[in-house]
């Protein structure tokens, strides 16, 4: 070590309590730095297919790209250097800096993180001297330029180690929070990194344009990286506080091996091992279906391919698609999955089947690979295991708005449905997926987290012009880093799949191909390796082959009496309505007119989450595979579209509002789904007892020229929610003339009458304004989305990338809706007479005691929490840090609105007066 320690052992770099407190602590900045290259070094190991496949791109070695990240994560706290900073916490410790006169830390505006772009900009110079010293490059050519652009991208992404690139505006006003000793220290710290690292780099590509650009590309990943890195790398837990003086070359040796335990303690640097797949009938115990038989032969490679699944309800699309992502795996083309569904019910119940049979996929030396449900749930907590940090112990936030590495971690992992994408296996809603292509801090993390993982997405038809092309985005990205995805529906049209096939192929730089097939069931697959694009109709089972009979009810009170009707024979009815509104008013006046009033149920999304799981397990009890008549017999239900997305449910009798095609063929898969013997017993392979299945449509009178307000006139809140009269009119004359829905044999019939151009030519001329005014809101939909994309095929990891930067909790959105939501927390008061959340649960109170609802319909006109509940608030707050991210409610106080364990959230009934 020199006689004199240079100036950068001065400063601090993590602390635990100010330093004037008793057991206040602080760890040495140039330590940190090195212990987050360290653990970057292990993320980026050069024998890791993500190191292997940077390598090939860059055309560079996979050791150099090892190296190049090592070097600049040493530098991504240079911003701490800055006297604002090191004054954060006062020290009267001898050996640290004392800052002197400088303007007082900023951290909304100037935080660390972008300081570190002004003093990246003033030892440019120095960066040249000591890596590019032997070319000879004039300051003012080309080549120094492109060099120049070339280190900027990759530190990009260390400065970026937020989560959001760092702001490049008005970067000389970053001067009045330093001094010029601290520019002395980072020029010293520079050179003593580069000289204990003595880092293998390839100089001669960084002046050339085309790697340049090929390194913006790969920058996206690298970002994830470093957002990992200075994660794990702050974890106190290893990465004790270092206070004392040792030379670089000795704590890079420590820091190294303390990286390895470190992410020994976590599930995030450890590929799981893929057992050898075998067969449907071995793992699942059963013959396959035909779907599956093609997933389990078909010829695949470790090269990404796009596989499109067609299949009616209960086909076995799930096991098929597991079938083909363990074959993928197992050639190499992936190392986990991530399987996206359309709401948080459909990926409850994927859930617990993906739990079962993922076991059979991976295993992984010592434990199991984690699973992890995309949202919170209190079974996944109890029999998985979690990928969390080892430690418990946190640093000090350094400022209100600038969170230490240490409490971003740990509130984003303590977010489930954001950790599913770092688990090998994660099942959740598509949306935490699409957040990967949209400009949300963190971002570079759920990409780094799909990356080597097969996507797959259930009811991709559901998705509406604004996800459709957030969804293209994220295949086309999801292609470029050499991944795969598996897309499965039910009712596709043949437009949409013609978009899904181009996006893949367009990103792969090939011509769009026009598919050919109308079959169903069909199995597409487009492999860009042969530039080939399979369309393999396929054959369906008997027992899932359908016929239900269609007959209309034009009125309410013709519905009322068809379930009264029903329930006076013993059968079991569901009627799906297409609004709370609706199902709530059919509700009470069922209830009125049943003998047993307690036999009608109510199901929609104006539950609490404790509610609505209870409300689930009952419908299930009753309506489920393994009830009976005894528990069946004249039980009603009446529920919303939540009862179509999540339940394995079965009724004798249903009746729904009219809707689009594809919802009303869904929810017929709801009627008669399980086969019955004469006291309403599951059985398999036998002929359902029941008489014909009908599906009973509640809908206007059909007629060949309808009237503007044929749907408005008596089905408001129905036109309110899907907003196309003419796609509905559509779709009950094809019903109409048909008969009856028969799947599979006309399931491709009933889709392209209704979503074709040739199907929109017969919209009668007074629906087609209505038509046409929603399909110019599709497209400002799908331009909105195309807004709020990032620009990852323009620019790297970059402010240049997005218009903005959005926090993470913050209302960019991967849906489009004109109804403006809001996450209500109920509350009471407890024996004590303090507030408490609806629900008593020692984990999940506030999760379980949350709905959510209308901002301008219902949020806005709450009652508010009174003023004198200040306190009690404040203390709720800091017991529940959730709690500031959603609006109080507390249901006892408020003379408008109420709740109720079996209505849910509802308006208070006004008694009329006599």
């Amino acid at each position: 070590m020199r006689n004199k320690l240079p100036s950068y052992y001065q400063y601090w770099g993590k602390a635990n309590k100010s330093f004037d407190q008793a057991g206040g602590n602080f760890h040495l900045l140039a330590y940190h730095s090195l212990d987050v290259a360290a653990v970057g070094k292990a993320l980026i190991d050069e024998q890791r297919p993500l190191t292997f496949d940077i390598a090939i791109f860059l055309d560079i070695p996979p050791k150099q790209v090892q190296e190049l990240v090592v070097l600049f994560l040493a530098l991504h706290d240079l911003g701490k250097f800055a006297s604002a900073f090191q004054k954060l916490i006062p020290s009267d410790q001898v050996n640290l800096f004392k800052p002197g006169h400088c303007d007082l830390y900023d951290g909304r505006n100037y935080r660390h993180d972008r300081m570190g772009l002004y003093f990246w900009q003033h030892i440019e110079s120095l960066v040249f001297n000591e890596l590019f010293s032997i070319f000879e490059v004039n300051k003012r050519d080309r080549q120094h330029a492109e060099i120049k652009k070339s280190l900027m991208v990759i530190m990009d992404c260390m400065l970026g180690h937020h989560g959001q690139p760092v702001d490049t505006k008005d970067v000389s006003a970053i001067k009045a929070f330093t001094e010029p000793t601290n520019m002395l220290a980072v020029e010293e710290f520079f050179r003593d990194v580069v000289d204990c690292l003595q880092p293998d780099l390839p100089l001669e590509k960084f002046s050339s344009k085309e790697w340049r650009k090929k390194l913006e590309q790969v920058s996206w990943q690298i970002a994830g990286l470093a957002v990992l890195a200075d994660w794990v790398g702050s974890d106190s837990h290893f990465f004790t506080y270092q206070t004392e003086p040792i030379a670089l070359e000795d704590y890079w040796l420590k820091a190294q091996q303390i990286a390895q335990k470190a992410l020994a303690a976590t599930d995030l640097n450890k590929a799981p091992i893929i057992t050898p797949f075998q067969s449907i009938q071995a793992h699942y115990g059963y013959a396959p279906t035909p779907l599956q038989r093609w997933a389990e032969t078909i010829e695949i490679n470790d090269q990404p391919q796009l596989f499109i699944l067609e299949d009616v309800t209960g086909a076995g699309k799930t096991e098929a698609a597991l079938a083909l992502t363990h074959r993928l795996m197992e050639a190499g083309a992936a190392e986990g999955f991530y399987f996206g569904l359309p709401t948080m019910a459909t990926s409850n119940a994927m859930f617990a089947r993906v739990a079962k049979h993922y076991q059979q996929m991976l295993t992984s030396e010592g434990a199991q690979p984690s699973i992890v449900l995309a949202h919170g749930a209190r079974e996944m907590n109890d029999i998985f295991r979690e990928a969390v940090l080892a430690s418990g112990s946190t640093d000090t936030n350094y400022y209100q708005t600038d969170s230490t590495a240490t409490a971003q971690c740990n509130h984003w992992l303590a977010d489930s449905k954001k950790k599913a994408l770092l688990a090998p296996v994660g099942v959740g809603t598509i949306d935490q997926a699409l957040l990967a292509v949209l400009p949300r801090r963190h971002q570079s993390l759920r990409l780094l987290g799909l990356n080597r993982k097969v996507l797959i997405f259930d009811e991709v038809h559901a998705a509406d012009e604004f996800m459709f092309e957030l969804l293209e985005s994220l295949l086309a990205l999801h292609l470029h880093q050499g991944g795969s995805a598996i897309l499965l529906t039910a009712t596709l049209s043949l437009k949409q799949r013609q978009r899904l096939v181009n996006v893949w192929l367009n990103a792969g730089q090939f011509p769009s191909y026009p598919l050919q097939q109308q079959a169903f069931p069909l199995a597409t697959k487009v492999a860009l390796q042969q530039q080939s694009v399979l369309e393999q109709p396929l054959a369906s089972r008997k027992d899932v082959s359908k016929e239900v009979a269609i007959t209309t009810l034009n009125t309410l009170d013709a519905c009322i009496d068809t379930i009264l009707t029903a329930v006076a024979q013993g059968q079991c009815v569901v009627w799906v309505r297409n609004t709370v509104d609706d199902a709530l008013a059919a509700f009470k006046n069922l209830q009125e007119q049943l003998e047993n009033p307690e036999d009608c149920l109510l199901f929609h999304s104006r539950f609490v989450l404790a509610d609505r799981k209870s409300i689930e397990n009952k419908v299930l009890s009753i309506f489920g595979k393994h009830g009976d008549n005894s528990v069946r017999k004249g039980k009603v239900l009446i529920a919303t579209q939540v009862f179509q997305e999540s339940l394995d449910a079965d009724a004798d009798i249903m009746i729904t509002d009219i809707c689009p095609i594809d919802d009303l063929i869904q929810r017929a898969g709801r009627l008669h789904r399980h086969t019955r013997d004469h006291q309403g017993r599951h059985q398999a392979n036998i002929h359902d007892a029941r008489a014909q299945a009908t599906l009973y449509i509640h809908a206007p009178e059909f007629t060949a020229t309808p009237a503007s307000d044929w749907l408005s006139k008596d089905f408001r809140n129905t036109q309110y929610v899907y907003r196309s009269p003419g796609r509905l009119w559509l779709g009950l004359r094809e019903l109409l003339t048909l008969g009856a829905i028969r799947m599979p044999s006309e399931a491709r019939q009933l889709i392209e009458a209704v979503y074709s151009d040739d199907a929109y030519n017969t919209i009668p001329a007074t629906l087609t304004n209505q038509e046409n005014q929603l399909i110019g809101e599709e497209r400002s939909k799908a331009a909105k989305a195309k807004s709020q994309l990032l620009q990852w095929q323009q620019f790297g990891y970059s402010a240049e990338s997005a218009s903005g930067w959005y926090e993470d909790n913050s209302d960019i959105s991967t849906r489009h809706s004109d109804i403006e939501t809001v996450e209500v927390l109920l509350l009471k008061l407890n024996e004590a007479g303090q507030l408490a959340p609806w629900i008593d649960d020692e984990k999940f109170a506030v999760p379980l005691s949350t709905v959510k609802m209308s901002k301008h319909k219902f949020a806005d006109k709450l009652q508010p929490i009174p003023a004198t509940f200040a306190n009690a608030v404040s203390q709720l707050e800091q017991q529940y840090q959730p709690i500031k991210y959603r609006q109080l409610w507390l249901p006892a106080l408020d003379k408008n609105y109420t709740y109720h364990s079996t209505t849910g959230f509802c308006q208070v009934q006004k008694q009329e007066v006599l």
